[in-house]
């Protein structure tokens, strides 16, 4: 199928290659189908203001035979808008169809064009849907949108297609100077490449651009290793510091227990001293009153020396007391200077990541974290939680998870930073190939330019030698062309005409052979009727003397063999 463009007639092959239809347009969803896109596209296209004529999605199910002739007629004009329907819609659907190149004209019958619809109606919308798609690529190609894979700037193809475009009409009308659109071409590259290089500096800018923020973000970001170290310090620390916590709790009160009996012995002690004291007095006056033998006196100091010996044991027994207990406040006071150092350690790692003081960035709303230690050895805090000895703070439920908390949200950061990171380095990768691309283009450009820049100026050396010499014989050219261009406007016009009656004669012609090719049918069937009744009657015939014969058979024999008995009787 070849077209004259939009505007012009529409010519086709009149050999069109005639297929089996292999679709399915019998088939209900199928029919559906087409019947939608068809509808789709007169309701886009303007059918109903263009032919004045209504229709609905029922018109393409059953139509009328108005809307099948209008619709048949408004797609046929999609493809030549200059077509004339001068004759009955039986008459000019096939011939058209023919010229169209519709591949199943064996589909379509002149005597069912008459009333289309009913069972037969698959077919003429499968015709229709035809005429849509050959509209819709119409279309595509008027609109230049064309399905074919392109380069990603398909400018400068443009720009050379329309040189050669331009050109190609130019030499159509018998003109000799492309000058024009060579200059239109130039300057089309020029401010092309100009284009090109604009948005190539401004990619260069872009990249800098984003290398310069990676830089920065790869500075003022620490490492993720560093801040893994960090924290896994910060949690090394936490757990030896909560687990040195744990043992004080433990250490104080065994102390407390320690110390309490060691106070309830004193007390025992001082009870049992004082008690003997009022014995021996009791005793000194006894002895004074009754006067004691010397060996009561002996058993009175043996006992003295007893009880001697037991308040010896006894001051022993408090010195050692005494020097556990000095002990044991040695080791409370290491305790303390240790719980002092792991203090200093929190508060200055607090201040570094940033939840301490109280309102630092990282730090909860109305949240302290700040310890301060109250003597923890003083007499009222003996035996106290750790909340009271640092003035309320819950190191377990409250700092240790706000740590992890804020340990989760710098792993986030990190992540976050990570993939930030990713993403710019993936869009500076990205950047960097399209700047590569366009300077390949651009270099690929430049050689073009070069090349035809080259070109144009042996041509234009070529010329300019030629031109002096070919200026009269052009003149002597044109003249002739001109007389050229008037006889073959002539005989456009009568080959033209000539065409028209052509195809009118061929029209009359295909009309007279129908009715002969009726006819022959006709007589055809005749001859049919009466051969048969020939052969039939022929065939009676000669069941009838097949009859005659086996009769006169049987008389004859029977003739015979009563002759043969008369004889034998005689």
């Amino acid at each position: 199928m070849t077209g004259s463009g939009r505007g012009g007639g529409f010519v086709a092959s009149s050999t069109a290659v005639v297929l089996k239809d292999t679709r399915p347009i019998r088939d209900r969803a199928y029919q559906n189908m087409m019947a939608n896109s068809v509808y789709e596209y007169l309701i886009n296209n303007n059918f109903e203001m263009d032919m004045k004529h209504s229709i609905t999605p029922k018109s393409l199910k059953s139509p009328t035979q108005k809307d099948f002739v209008m619709m048949f007629q408004w797609l046929y004009r999609r493809l030549d808008p200059g077509y004339k329907f001068t004759k009955s819609i039986e008459n000019e659907v096939i011939p058209l169809m023919k010229i169209a190149g519709y591949p199943y004209l064996d589909t379509l019958s002149k005597s069912q064009l008459v009333a289309v619809g009913g069972q037969n109606w698959g077919a003429y919308l499968g015709m229709l849907y035809w005429l849509v798609e050959i509209a819709e690529t119409f279309d595509a190609f008027d609109n230049k949108d064309y399905d074919i894979d392109e380069p990603e700037d398909t400018g400068l193809n443009q720009i050379v297609i329309n040189y050669i475009t331009k050109s190609y009409s130019a030499f159509l009308q018998n003109e000799d100077d492309y000058s024009e659109y060579e200059n239109e071409m130039r300057v089309a590259f020029e401010e092309r490449i100009a284009a090109i290089k604009t948005t190539t500096d401004e990619y260069d800018k872009q990249k800098q651009k984003f290398e310069e923020e990676l830089q920065d973000m790869e500075h003022s970001t620490p490492s993720l290793a560093a801040l893994q170290n960090k924290g896994e310090a910060l949690e090394s620390d936490l757990a030896k510091f909560q687990e040195y916590i744990d043992n004080m709790e433990k250490r104080k009160t065994k102390w407390r227990t320690m110390l309490e009996n060691i106070n309830g012995e004193l007390i025992a002690m001082e009870q049992e001293f004082t008690t003997l004291e009022k014995e021996k007095i009791s005793l000194e006056a006894k002895i004074a009153a009754q006067g004691l033998t010397p060996a009561d006196i002996d058993a009175i100091v043996g006992q003295r020396e007893q009880l001697s010996k037991a308040i010896q044991t006894n001051d022993a027994k408090s010195s050692e007391i005494t020097k556990k207990l000095q002990e044991k406040e040695q080791l409370a006071q290491q305790a303390l200077d240790s719980l002092d150092t792991a203090a200093q350690k929190y508060t200055s790692l607090g201040y570094r990541i940033g939840i301490l003081p109280a309102g630092a960035p990282n730090c909860p709303e109305s949240k302290n974290f700040e310890i301060s230690l109250s003597a923890p050895l003083a007499e009222e805090n003996l035996g106290a939680r750790p909340n009271a000895i640092l003035d309320g703070l819950e190191l377990r439920h409250e700092v240790r998870p706000a740590l992890q908390k804020f340990r989760m949200e710098v792993a986030a950061k990190v992540h976050k930073a990570q993939d930030e990171s990713i993403r710019l380095q993936s869009l500076l990768d990205r950047v960097a190939e399209v700047l590569a691309d366009k300077r390949d283009q651009l270099d690929t450009l430049e050689a073009q330019i070069s090349a035809a820049k080259i070109t144009y100026d042996e041509a234009f050396e070529t010329m300019t030698s030629d031109a002096s010499s070919s200026h009269a014989e052009i003149e002597k050219l044109e003249r002739k062309i001109q007389a050229m261009r008037i006889g073959v406007q002539d005989g456009r016009l009568q080959l033209e005409q000539r065409a028209e009656r052509v195809v009118i004669e061929y029209d009359h012609v295909q009309h007279a052979a129908e009715l002969i090719r009726e006819q022959m049918q006709r007589r055809i069937s005749d001859y049919i009727e009466k051969i048969v009744g020939f052969k039939l009657h022929v065939q009676a015939e000669l069941e009838a003397h097949e009859n005659f014969v086996v009769d006169e058979l049987e008389r004859q024999s029977k003739r015979s063999t009563g002759d043969d008995m008369s004889h034998d009787a005689s």
